[in-house]
């Protein structure tokens, strides 16, 4: 599978930034070219778009969370996501180091299930009420990918973002009529590595997670 490259978005955006060595976030109201502070790693964040501190996840053996980045509230939010975090020590081998990252693990289907189950969900009729109750069967299913989690994914590549070039994974994992996108990359960026999480649901909005995720300015 080969990642179409995306377009330039003419929306107003406005730039993300979080000060890394105070945990300090601050949110701008127009887009900002070379304002970052020193130590600090910005994005360009759509209208609407939110952000969750770093104190909301969990500590991991080999990084730290930086920050997640989520689309506007509703009843599929949920589902898509960019997470940054910042590598404890230095990679040797970005490729291996990517590939051990791939667990396939699909989360919870407690996001989907609310999808089906929201007041305001087209999927909310009793016309699905199949596809409800097969949920978590094809959960249980998607999680045996993680025995081949590569069979679904394409080779590293090598990518370039506004902080210069990264080493990315993309996968997409089908079971049923469930399609999961997850691009995985790893950058060294001012002597940091930073390593992005993208994960979402649904192709569009794939295309918007990325097109944020290309904008990451390391602060350099």
């Amino acid at each position: 599978m080969t990642q179409q490259p995306i377009a330039a978005r003419s929306r107003p955006v406005r730039r993300l930034v979080t000060a890394l060595a105070a945990g300090i976030l601050a949110i701008s109201g127009a887009a900002v070219t070379g304002s970052a502070p020193a130590g600090a790693v910005s994005f360009e964040v759509p209208d609407g778009f939110f952000v969750e501190q770093p104190g909301r996840f969990p500590a991991i053996e080999d990084w730290h969370p930086l920050l997640t980045i989520r689309p506007p509230e509703g009843p599929f939010s949920g589902l898509s996501a960019i997470h940054l975090r910042e590598v404890d020590g230095e990679v040797e081998e970005p490729d291996l180091w990517l590939k051990r990252r791939l667990t396939g693990d699909v989360g919870s289907s407690e996001p989907l299930e609310e999808m089906f189950s929201s007041l305001d969900s087209p999927f909310g009729d009793p016309f699905f009420d199949a596809l409800r109750q097969a949920i978590p069967e094809l959960y249980a299913a998607m999680q045996k990918i993680a025995d081949l989690p590569l069979e679904f994914c394409d080779d590293p590549q090598t990518g370039y973002n506004a902080s210069g070039a990264f080493r990315e994974i993309y996968c997409v994992y089908n079971i049923g009529p469930i399609r999961e996108y997850l691009v995985l990359r790893l950058q060294k960026a001012d002597q940091t590595w930073y390593f992005t999480e993208i994960r979402t649901m649904n192709e569009q909005r794939l295309r918007q997670l990325i097109g944020i995720a290309n904008s990451f300015d390391s602060g350099d």
